[in-house]
């Protein structure tokens, strides 16, 4: 769609150019007329028409000072000269202002409509190039946006380390290294989270975290002069609200993690790492609230699952069945221990998650503990609900479950050569004879009996003999304390150990170190 204007002192030749130019075959809209330049240039101003048609000769201001006008305030306009006269003067005047088209009147139908024809065409090229500009620059500024997110992902994440705050190419955060203060806020929603779900909070900036669709960072900007106190209280405000929205927009009861107040973007990966210490401290089953960094120690009671000697039993021999039960048991321990936190359940999962990764070395002689430690603490980073680390651990463990059945390690017909076996795979830990009978359904008493009748050895002098004999390799190959040595075959009271070691080898380990 195009407009025009016709400016010319005779009211008649206004008419009779209007007439013509409504038979043109493309739309055009005519916005009105004026009879000289004074009253052309306000109609311009009021309703910013594409193409204007005037006279040359006009009381007032003639079309000379008009076209001046016009090519000086508005360039882009799409001028028509149509005159009575082919002065030269006024030629000059129409090439210096760019004209489209000088038409002496009388002039035919299809003399103005060649030239409207040029002057629509002069207006779309002009317009696509304008567009074009505008979606390059748009393109480009949405690159330099998802660089510059990429870029403050990469500190916030710990993905590169640096001293100085990352620099910006895009408008959107160009502002962003001027601000004084900034507090990270780590959102966290049972329910993969969408932007649109997000509400707008002013002075704040939302980062959609990579490896989660249930994480989102906000953070937040202040202007130098605002006290630490009134940031924090702006924050749990902030906090407040995107827990409300979000649920409200279907995102579930989220919580959110936030941050102390930093001065500097090189300190975001910090920032981050208070966020996911303030999501941890809370209470497993605790949702629907912000948690604010502390550095006070927050006091807790240690309680710990009992029961994880067994899962690992049943996952060294191939049990699936009882490793998934047993994995489900331990976070059902949690949840019916209601001031046990997220991080004493993540702790307790490290734990056994470690000792799993011994066994799995063990067997498949190679050191995967490195390996998959650092994958157990990607997923712990991102994981802040029961749930999430439930689907882990039962994947992970009946996994490897699943690996090692094929080796049937406790499948002898003679259970105590199976017991044996167990003992020589664990002797450094806590072996007592009511945890061994109790992994292969064994009556305590019973096992003894059985145990001295089979290998003419009692239970507890056999696991000694074990932990002796590995003592003297470390006391010759180490230069360990005694104590540590002792503390590493199982041992917690080092003076029982030296008892045991003298009674056994007639000498003190100091003694066989150095004799």
């Amino acid at each position: 769609m195009h407009t025009f204007i016709i400016v010319d002192d005779e009211p008649l030749i206004r008419k009779g150019l209007l007439k013509k130019i409504q038979s043109f075959h493309a739309p055009l809209t005519f916005l009105g007329e004026a009879d000289n330049g004074s009253d052309a240039l306000q109609l311009i101003k009021d309703s910013d028409p594409d193409i204007i048609l005037t006279d040359m000769r006009m009381p007032e201001m003639d079309g000379k000072s008009l076209m001046k006008h016009i090519h000086e305030q508005y360039p882009d306009k799409k001028i028509i000269v149509i005159s009575g006269y082919s002065d030269f003067e006024y030629m000059q005047v129409a090439i210096s202002a760019k004209v489209i088209g000088y038409l002496l009147k009388p002039f035919s139908r299809e003399e103005i409509h060649r030239t409207l024809q040029l002057a629509i065409d002069a207006i779309d090229q002009q317009r696509s190039v304008k567009l074009e500009v505008v979606q390059k620059t748009a393109e480009n500024e949405e690159i330099s946006r998802k660089s510059d997110i990429q870029s403050l992902l990469n500190v916030i994440l710990g993905i590169h380390q640096m001293n100085k705050p990352p620099v910006f190419s895009s408008k959107a955060f160009a502002s962003l290294a001027e601000q004084a203060h900034y507090m990270l806020l780590t959102l966290y929603s049972p329910q993969p989270l969408a932007v649109e779900q997000l509400p707008v909070l002013s002075e704040s900036l939302y980062i959609p975290h990579p490896q989660s669709a249930n994480l989102a960072f906000v953070l937040l900007t202040f202007r130098r002069g605002e006290s630490e106190r009134a940031m924090l209280g702006h924050a749990e405000l902030a906090a407040k609200q995107l827990i409300e929205q979000v649920g409200s927009r279907g995102g579930g009861e989220s919580c959110i993690g936030v941050s102390g107040v930093t001065s500097s973007l090189a300190a975001l990966r910090q920032a981050h790492q208070e966020t996911i210490a303030a999501l941890d401290k809370r209470s497993v089953t605790d949702f629907g609230k912000c948690y604010m960094y502390s550095t006070v120690p927050q006091a807790s009671s240690v309680v710990i699952w009992s029961k994880s000697h067994e899962l690992l039993f049943f996952i060294e021999s191939g049990n699936v069945s009882k490793t998934t039960e047993l994995v489900l048991d331990f976070f059902s321990f949690f949840v019916r221990q209601p001031d046990l936190t997220l991080v004493q359940l993540k702790e307790q999962a490290r734990d056994i998650m470690m000792e799993v990764k011994k066994i799995l070395s063990a067997y498949l002689q190679t050191d995967v503990i490195s390996s998959s430690s650092s994958s157990l603490e990607s997923v712990l980073s991102i994981s802040f609900d029961i749930e999430a680390v439930k689907e882990y651990m039962l994947k992970v463990l009946t996994g490897i479950a699943e690996l090692l059945k094929e080796r049937s390690t406790y499948s002898s017909d003679h259970v105590i050569d199976n017991v044996k076996l167990y003992i020589h795979n664990h002797f450094t830990q806590d072996l007592t004879l009511e945890r061994v009978s109790s992994l292969f359904y064994l009556n305590p008493s019973y096992l003894s009996y059985l145990f001295k009748e089979k290998t003419a050895e009692n239970f507890t002098d056999y696991i000694n003999k074990l932990r002796i004999e590995q003592a003297k390799n470390l006391l010759r190959s180490t230069d360990d304390k005694v104590y540590k040595i002792a503390k590493t075959l199982g041992y917690d009271n080092p003076k029982y150990f030296f008892r045991v070691f003298k009674k056994m080898t007639g000498t003190t380990p100091e003694n066989f170190r150095n004799g």
